[in-house]
């Protein structure tokens, strides 16, 4: 009597193909979750321009409603559009996304 003659009950033949079948399946599962996270990628970035071109949108008729002030105020629009313009500048440099609008800008 062999300690190793439990061992092999199954013939080399069918442990190859086991393993093969397997390494495949895996493979293939790993390939169809790449696939469907790339195309989710996707899809979410384009779901992002398109949120991003509806606010850019919506920011410009803000500006386009909001009240323009005037000397008046004892603030030239030159000064305002500076200050804004400084905003801007200073928030795009901190990828900060804020969708600001100057409405009143007054002399302390």
């Amino acid at each position: 009597m062999n300690l190793l003659d439990g061992w092999f009950k199954f013939p080399v033949g069918d442990g190859a193909f086991y393993a093969v079948f397997g390494f495949v399946f895996v493979f293939l599962g790993i390939t169809l979750l790449i696939l469907f996270f790339t195309l989710l990628g996707i899809i979410m970035k384009r779901v992002n321009e398109r949120g991003e071109k509806t606010r850019k949108e919506a920011q410009e008729r803000a500006v386009a409603a909001s009240p323009v002030t005037t000397a008046e105020d004892g603030v030239s629009p030159e000064v305002v559009a500076a200050i804004t313009a400084a905003i801007a500048a200073y928030y795009e440099g901190e990828q900060v996304k804020c969708d600001f609008v100057v409405r009143r800008i007054r002399k302390i």
